[in-house]
C-alpha cells in the first residue's frame, strides 16, 4: 500500500513537469484533498451510521464503502474462498468486514466468526447448528466461507461487500491508503484529469457522411 503522501507528491510533479517550482499554480495541499476525494469516489463510501449504545467504538471519519466481487473460488474441501479487492480497516472481531452477502440478495447475510475460532468450532461441532446458514472468517484479504457457496444449493457466482474504510480527505501525509497497487494508477490519472492535465477518453467514432 501506498500513504496519501506518496502519491499526492507524485501526482504533484507530474502536473508540473517533474521540477515543481515555489510559484506554482496548485499546492500539494490541493493535490492532496483531491486524492482523497478520487479514492472516496472509486470506494463509494457513505457515512456510517450505528447504534452506539451497543458499546461499539469506531475511528473518526469511518466510513462505509460497498464493492462487488465477482470471483468466488472453491476452497480446501467444502469451502469457498473470495479476495477482498480492498484493505478494510484492522478492528477487533474484524468488524473492518462490515457484512458480506450474495449479490442481487439483500436479505442472504452472512454470519461472521471471528479469526482462530473456525478451527475450535469446528472440534466442537457448534457448526452444525448453523443449519444451512453459511459462516465466514478473514485472513488477510481473504473471506473464507464455511461451506462451498459455489455449489448447490447455494451458486452464488459473486459477493456484496461492505468493508469500513477511514474518509481518505481526512488523512494526514503518512497514512496509508486503503486502496491495492493496481488502483494507485486510476487515482493518479482521475486527479491528473480533474486538474486539466490529462484530456478524458473519449470513443472516436468515424462520420460516414465524410468524403474528402
Amino acid at each position: 500500500m501506498t500513504t496519501i503522501g506518496k502519491i499526492t507528491e507524485q501526482i504533484y510533479r507530474l502536473y508540473n513537469g517533474g521540477n515543481p517550482s515555489d510559484d506554482a499554480e496548485i499546492t500539494k495541499e490541493e493535490v492532496k484533498l483531491l486524492v482523497g476525494q478520487s479514492v472516496n469516489k472509486l470506494l463509494k463510501v457513505e457515512h456510517l451510521t450505528v447504534n452506539k449504545a451497543s458499546g461499539d467504538q469506531f475511528p473518526p471519519h469511518t466510513m462505509i464503502s460497498t464493492h462487488t466481487i465477482s470471483s468466488v473460488a472453491t476452497h480446501e474441501t467444502n469451502k469457498a474462498k473470495a479476495t477482498l479487492p480492498v484493505y478494510p480497516i484492522s478492528l477487533p472481531r474484524n468488524m473492518g468486514v462490515w457484512a458480506v452477502g450474495a449479490s442481487g440478495d439483500a436479505d442472504q447475510q452472512y454470519i461472521p466468526i471471528q479469526s482462530g475460532q473456525f478451527t475450535l468450532l469446528r472440534s466442537q461441532d457448534v457448526l452444525q447448528f448453523l443449519d444451512d446458514q453459511v459462516g465466514y472468517y478473514v485472513e488477510g484479504r481473504d473471506i473464507i466461507f464455511t461451506k462451498d457457496i459455489t455449489a448447490s444449493p447455494y451458486n452464488v457466482s459473486s459477493l456484496k461487500a461492505k468493508l469500513l474504510v477511514v474518509d481518505a480527505t481526512t488523512l494526514g501525509e503518512y497514512d496509508y491508503l486503503a486502496i491495492p497497487a493496481e488502483m494507485e494508477d486510476t487515482v493518479i490519472k482521475d486527479v491528473l484529469q480533474m486538474l486539466g492535465a490529462v484530456k478524458p477518453v473519449t470513443d472516436k467514432v468515424s462520420d460516414a457522411n465524410n468524403t474528402i
